[in-house]
């Protein structure tokens, strides 16, 4: 599968990565694919999620996490974006990792999923690159 990219291009609405950390609020967004025989399943689990998963994401600085789906050529695909207000992220996403609950809840979720390609190598979920910021 063939990539075009181009190189990113900063400015007042596309900040620098240094400069949107800088912010106090660093914003991330993902993508994954949804199997459609595990999509009703998946949707049941975020509409009730477990609150010991929720107080993980709390406590690991994350806020307004939401995920998204839709329909792009017959496929299903999730978004997701989340804001991170905590100063060190890398110890915050190992915490996430590393709660027995949230894998629990992984064994869950990753079988309704099917990742994409372009994913970094151990991630489920491929990264997004923040292209415009309105505040």
């Amino acid at each position: 599968m063939e990539t075009l990219s181009s190189d990113p291009v900063y400015g007042p609405t596309n900040p620098e990565p240094d400069t949107h950390a800088e912010s106090g609020v660093r914003r991330f967004g993902s993508v994954i694919g949804l199997n459609p025989d595990k999509e009703k399943y998946y949707r049941e689990l975020h509409a009730n999620a477990w609150p010991s998963v929720l107080e993980r994401i709390r406590k690991s600085n994350l806020r307004n996490y939401s995920i998204y789906v839709t329909e792009i050529e017959g496929k299903k695909y999730l978004f997701s974006y989340f804001e991170y207000v905590g100063q060190d992220f890398e110890a915050d996403m190992q915490a996430i990792g590393d709660d027995p609950e949230t894998q629990r809840w992984w064994q869950e979720t990753d079988p309704c999923q099917f990742q994409l390609p372009t994913r970094k190598p151990g991630a489920n979920w491929s990264e997004m690159e923040m292209v415009f910021l309105a505040k």
